[in-house]
């Protein structure tokens, strides 16, 4: 049976179709869905109505758009798929992870508050760091391991809603130098360096100060995402001296 056969013949199950109503209407109008590896990128462009925006020159392409498609059609939605951006396919392993990260930033630019302000326009660098729980997790050889789990919250400005995040969607969001730093519970920011950053720290005589899993004084908790990191502290006298 050819591949062309098998998209004729697919239909999705209930469960799928579920899940699909679900997910579309999460995403404001505006917003995209890239679903992985499926080289294929929506847009919603009304209440009901969604758009292929972008599809990848390949047969593998065309297939998971077939299925979209009927998937997007039984969740009672409109599909419009006449004229989307052709895009080459990835001649590299590299090429390929590069074009994924984009698609994922430019997907992260769209997601939105309630309110419809996109999480873009937030106030990122305010965030705070929000520990919620701490569980064992299973590893294949048996053993379990104790695994803490975060969000970072930011405050939309606009009608003041908090919205806690994955801290991996977060850093897709907001880019690595403002991930990688850590707000205390007195407003003062512990700011990660790299390596070169640590060296010229160093040549120049002004220490630092290396992070645990919780802060040295206070034992208030840290982001697994910072422990081990070598940063500078900035007191919030001296944040607010620097914003005038």
């Amino acid at each position: 049976m050819s591949d062309e056969s098998k998209d004729e013949d697919w239909e999705p199950d209930e469960d799928l179709i579920l899940w699909m109503r679900q997910h579309c209407e999460k995403i404001g109008i505006g917003g995209v869905w890239s679903p992985d590896g499926s080289g294929c990128t929506y847009e919603r462009i009304g209440q009901d109505t969604w758009s292929l925006v972008r599809m990848m020159e390949h047969p593998n392409a065309i297939s998971h758009h077939e299925r979209f498609k009927k998937l997007f059609i039984a969740a009672g939605l409109e599909i419009e798929d006449e004229n989307p951006f052709q895009y080459p396919a990835p001649m590299s392993f590299e090429e390929s992870e590069r074009m994924r990260f984009e698609e994922k930033r430019e997907i992260a630019m769209n997601w939105r508050c309630e309110c419809h302000l996109p999480l873009a326009e937030f106030d990122l660098e305010k965030r705070i760091d929000v520990f919620i729980e701490e569980k064992d997790v299973l590893y294949p050889n048996g053993d379990t391991h104790p695994v803490q789990i975060w969000a970072c919250k930011i405050i939309c400005p606009s009608c003041e809603k908090e919205v806690n995040m994955d801290p991996d969607d977060y850093q897709l969001l907001a880019g690595d130098e403002l991930y990688m730093q850590w707000r205390d519970s007195e407003g003062g920011i512990y700011k990660a360096q790299t390596r070169m950053e640590v060296r010229d720290l160093v040549d120049s005589g002004v220490m630092g100060v290396a992070l645990g899993s919780k802060l040295t004084g206070t034992e208030e908790k840290l982001p697994p995402w910072m422990w081990g990191t070598y940063c500078i502290y900035i007191p919030p006298g001296l944040q607010q001296k620097s914003e005038d």
